[in-house]
């Protein structure tokens, strides 16, 4: 693969894989596409924030651009494709689980739906990024990707949606195809808009406030965190290695409980805070966790210990308080 196009690029996610393939690959060339305008060395989505990722972008400018597109546009999404000639295709554009429920049917169902349509019968590999949620409330444990996929919210139902449309269109057009299941993300650049930053975020507020007082929803909860790293070299090895038609989880493999993800928070950020959980939040399913060993058998390593990546996390953090920099609002 030659050239990729990278959708939702600005992302969390999206910038994180595309500095790892243009680090891997001195030849690659990147194109991204997404909703908000092109923010240098910002994640766009949700809660613009600055990317430590700018000096990889730096080091590879000159083969890597982006592109604002409203993936809902079908015309500039199949003029753009028809231009850059993508050999492979990830597609990441996504609203989050916070979005509302006219939001995750464009963004989730119209949005892949018209890149399909753009795609046509152009040959190149599609990578649908999926979620977690698909699988809703599990009957066995570890997940495996033929557990049965019953949602229990809106945004899960819009990511199992996408992907039979991606099933069906994408065979009757002869386009190849993979489906990754991906589950809870952590690492730097995450915004609080996910427990592992709204953790981190919460704590550094209250950073040398005497009795400080911390309020969490329910912490009895499991699920699997995945590295943004990890997950990112995942999404390659799939595309090199991983067999068309298939679906693959991409996770740690380790159950965790969000209580736990809180007390490693706190001890590494040395912040002595009380917690107070209350229990009139939403908790979501009660356990979550993957079997990965199908994407094992490719190849795939979760090489970062879950200490790590909220070190990391609370060290981004750290820098974004620090430096005082004005939010910048994204042209969603």
């Amino acid at each position: 693969m030659k050239r990729v196009l990278v959708t939702g690029a600005q992302g969390f996610i999206g910038r994180h894989l595309v500095s790892r393939l243009l680090e891997d690959d001195p030849e690659l060339e990147v194109l991204g596409l997404g909703r908000s305008t092109a923010l240098e060395g910002r994640f766009s989505h949700g809660e613009p924030l600055p990317a430590e990722l700018r000096a990889a972008f730096e080091a590879h400018r000159g083969r890597c651009r982006y592109k604002a597109v409203e993936l809902r546009d079908t015309a500039a999404m199949t003029h753009a494709i028809q231009e850059f000639e993508p050999d492979c295709v990830f597609h990441l554009a996504s609203a989050l689980h916070t979005a509302s429920e006219r939001e995750l049917l464009q963004a989730n169902v119209e949005g892949t739906l018209s890149l399909l349509d753009a795609l046509g019968d152009h040959p190149a590999l599609m990578v649908q990024g999926s979620s977690a949620s698909v699988y809703g409330e599990p009957r066995t444990l570890p997940i495996s990707e033929d557990h049965p996929c019953r949602p229990v919210d809106l945004y899960g139902v819009s990511k199992h949606t996408a992907e039979q449309l991606v099933a069906v269109k994408a065979a009757r057009a002869g386009i190849p195809y993979l489906i990754a299941r991906i589950f809870n993300v952590v690492g730097p650049g995450q915004t609080a808009l996910h427990v592992c930053g709204r953790f981190a975020r919460g704590l550094l507020e209250l950073e040398g406030e005497t009795h400080a007082v911390l309020e969490v929803g329910p912490l009895a909860p499991t699920r699997d965190f995945v590295d943004v790293r990890d997950l990112s070299d995942g999404l390659m090895l799939l595309a090199r290695r991983g067999m068309p038609g298939e679906t693959y989880n991409l996770a740690s493999g380790r159950e965790t409980a969000v209580g736990e993800i809180l007390r490693e928070l706190v001890r590494l950020s040395g912040i002595e805070v009380a917690v107070v959980e209350r229990g009139d939040r939403p908790a979501g399913v009660s356990r979550h966790v993957a079997d990965i060993s199908k994407a094992r058998r490719l190849g795939y390593l979760a090489r970062h210990p879950l200490s790590q990546s909220l070190r990391d996390l609370l060290r981004f953090q750290r820098s974004v308080r620090a430096s005082g920099a004005p939010p910048i609002v994204p042209s969603f």
